[in-house]
């Protein structure tokens, strides 16, 4: 697998900053590049070490748990609150539409 398919589209990374940063401010490409090149590692890290931690319990997959661990681990931890509201929110959104989906359903059925 080469390098550009492990990395995040450019063009995503760049809207995400323009929406960030005054609209009156200028993104040079060198920095779009440098902010893909320090999103793309930090994925990278962040990703090993939640493998690492599903590892040391003998699992095979990476949970959400072992995302926040890492995040904590690699001095991120007053982002953990928010990603665990992020968390929760897309938790109960999955369940509101498995819900919605099952009554469509019930109702077509019935």
């Amino acid at each position: 697998m080469c390098d550009e398919e492990l990395m995040l589209p450019k063009a995503t990374v760049v809207k995400a900053i323009k929406e960030r940063v005054p609209s009156d401010m200028k993104l040079g490409s060198e920095t779009s590049d440098m902010v893909l090149e320090c999103c793309n590692s930090l994925i990278h890290i962040l990703s090993t070490t939640a493998n690492e931690m599903s590892e040391k319990q003998k699992r095979t997959t990476i949970l959400p748990e072992d995302v926040l661990h890492a995040v904590e681990e690699l001095g991120f931890a007053s982002y953990v609150p928010a990603l665990t509201t992020a968390l929760d929110a897309y938790k109960s959104e999955k369940k509101e539409a498995k819900s919605l989906k099952s009554k469509k359903a019930a109702t077509l059925n019935g």
